[in-house]
């Protein structure tokens, strides 16, 4: 694997950053037996080799070739684990890859472990000397920017202490602010925005603006998608060290969105595994998040979307139906079906049954294809804000006398295009007068 730094700004060349099928891999040592080891574990094991070593890789990049023209941005997303770190620590020399060629074309500020190289020991005055020197400053340098460095990462009062001192907010900013003064080429960032207080953030962001805006390369990771979007050309989706898709930034990231989602919902679907019910009363047996009789049972819980099909995400705005199929054991004149909706942290959404709504359950009578029956609870716009929700489903007397109750039997999660603060998110508008009214409807 070859990487080669071209220092001379000056050199004709199409790009800053060119990657050709570069991989990278790191090696695993796992036991094939055995749990756990102690000292005197080891030793017996390597004089008489009981326990064997095998050695086992976990592909991090596989043959990704990006190549970034001078003063153009690329995003790089995906999900954690992805390789996205390991790609922008390839880039900026902090490993080697195992195949493939970089070649970096100009000076690069990586802002992908803020400080790191700091002595702790040493005040910040003598780290900025420091650092400044490893981003390739000379002293001459550092000193004509040492006044602005301090300045912008707000720490004149406390430069000259020894920056264990520092606060982990204080030692980032310390590192951010030194990295972006450095006047680099390319500017790597990575996931390292939140560096202290809302309007730090927001310096923070601005400064990096105007280094895109004055011609320098940028290469972004970060989870903040919109951010991806504002500040790049050109996206590259990445999952397990392969890319997935490139283009223009909407279009991929609303594709890896969609295949978040898509994830997620299998995830809940593969954790949601109804108890397997039986057609006869149970009066003995209680079971962990489900109690009742058994006279009436119902039999499977789905939660349904528009057009019928069994889903575990839904947005805000969809329609959603809870349909509960039931077995009639022993015939009952006294029947009350119910739900509850609650959010993962307890609160409670909305609790109602038919006995509440006044409406009238069809006499049920079992057993036999008679005691068979569907009942659904439909809800037209999905009014909840982004989250994770729990489902109870019920049936019962009108006293409350459970004939089969399900606590927590489903869950779901929404989404939502602009989450809200809170609970619900209802249908609204803002208007403003005089002049022409303007309206959005919270969830289109």
């Amino acid at each position: 694997m070859s990487r080669t730094i071209q220092s001379n700004v000056d050199l004709k060349v199409d790009y800053s950053i060119d990657i050709v099928k570069l991989s990278k891999r790191f090696k695993r040592r796992t036991l094939k037996k055995g749990g756990y080891t102690t000292l005197k574990t080891s030793i017996v094991n390597w004089l008489f080799s009981r326990q064997k070593e095998e050695a086992t890789f976990t592909q991090a990049i596989s043959n990704f070739t990006a190549r970034i023209p001078r003063g153009a941005s690329l995003g790089i997303i995906g999900r954690n684990g992805s390789g996205k770190s390991t790609l922008l620590k390839l880039i900026s020399g902090i490993y080697k890859g195992d195949e493939g060629k970089i070649s970096i074309n100009g000076r690069i500020a990586a802002l992908i472990e803020l400080g790191a190289g700091f002595h702790p020991d040493f005040t910040g005055r003598e780290n900025l000397y420091l650092g400044g020197i490893m981003h390739g400053l000379s002293r001459d340098e550092i000193e004509a920017r040492f006044d602005e460095i301090v300045r912008f990462a707000e720490l004149e009062h406390v430069i000259d202490d020894p920056v264990r001192t520092y606060s982990s907010g204080m030692y980032m900013r310390l590192g951010f602010s030194l990295a972006v003064h450095t006047d680099p080429d390319i500017l790597i960032v990575d996931e390292v925005l939140a560096v202290g207080d809302a309007a730090f953030v927001a310096k923070c962001k601005e400064k990096i603006s105007g280094l895109k805006k004055s011609g320098k390369t940028l290469l972004l990771v970060s989870h903040d998608l919109g951010a991806v979007e504002q500040w790049c050309d050109e996206v590259i989706w990445i999952d397990r060290g392969k890319e997935m898709d490139r283009g223009n930034p909407r279009r991929v990231i609303d594709k890896y969105r969609a295949w978040v989602e898509q994830s997620e919902e299998k995830r809940v679907l593969e954790e949601v595994q109804p108890e397997p019910v039986s057609e006869k009363p149970v009066l003995e047996k209680l079971v962990k998040g489900r109690w009742g009789s058994r006279e009436v049972e119902i039999t499977s819980i789905k939660l349904l979307d528009k057009s019928g099909a069994e889903h575990g995400l839904f947005h805000t705005g969809d329609k959603l139906t809870l349909e509960m199929s039931y077995v009639v054991n022993e015939s009952v004149d006294d029947v009350v079906f119910g739900m509850g909706l609650n959010r993962s942290d307890g609160v409670v959404v909305l609790g109602t049954n038919t006995d509440i709504a006044d409406i009238k359950v069809p006499e049920l009578t079992g057993p036999g294809l008679n005691g068979r029956g569907i009942v659904r609870f439909e809800i037209d716009s999905l009014i909840l804000n982004e989250g994770t929700y729990f489902i109870d489903a019920a049936v019962h007397r009108k006293d409350g006398y459970p004939y089969d109750y399900h606590q927590s039997v489903t869950k779901f999660l929404v989404r939502s295009a602009h989450p809200h603060v809170g609970v619900v998110v209802f249908d609204h508008a803002w208007k403003f007068s005089p002049e022409s009214a303007i309206s959005k409807v919270a969830h289109d």
